[in-house]
């Protein structure tokens, strides 16, 4: 991969660095893509909802309930003396 410097000139990158801005805009790419998909298809009505759930439980999914985040000890050191 090159890039380009101020002055018009060229410099080869070395490779590991070509590599990750490489996958940076394949990464970026994907996301963008992603968003486009997910703004076009819309906001789903209720009745696309509940199918969607009804398909997830019947494929053997389970609904979770996890605690409040308050109710997780706190382990920040606070209250320690000495």
């Amino acid at each position: 991969m090159q890039t380009k410097l101020s002055a018009g000139k060229t410099r080869r990158l070395p490779a590991a660095t070509a590599d990750a801005a490489d996958t940076r805009r394949r990464s970026l790419s994907a996301m963008i893509a992603h968003k486009r998909r997910c703004r076009d298809a819309g906001t789903p009505d209720s009745a696309t909802i509940s199918s969607m759930v009804d398909a997830f439980l019947a494929a053997g999914g389970a609904i979770t309930a996890c605690p409040p985040a308050y109710v997780l000890p706190v382990q920040n050191g606070a209250g320690r003396q000495g």
